[in-house]
């Protein structure tokens, strides 16, 4: 039987981070030869700038799924208040 050992998890760097987070604000999607320059430059490997960007989209969907919600419930917030007030006052929107 073949032991496999776990796959040790890369610990990036603040200057990885750094420049792998402005390239997905510039872009989500890092793809062929951009995403091979953008390994050799930071000393990563392919793999491992692929990977950071499928996390990071993900987390990314995340963030805004969360503020969507923030968003509509706030909205039904508002809405409902307006629905009272106007309730109170005797005006119909």
């Amino acid at each position: 039987m073949l032991s496999r050992s776990k796959r040790v998890r890369t610990i990036f760097s603040a200057e990885q981070l750094e420049r792998l987070e402005a390239e997905f604000e510039r872009q989500q999607y890092m793809v062929g030869p951009e995403r091979l320059y953008l390994a050799a430059s930071l000393q990563l490997t392919e793999s491992q700038v692929k990977v950071w960007f499928q996390n990071r989209r993900i987390k990314w969907r995340k963030q805004h799924l969360e503020q969507r919600k923030v968003l509509r419930k706030s909205s039904a917030r508002e809405t409902e208040t307006l629905t009272e007030s106007s309730a109170d006052q005797g005006t119909e929107y």
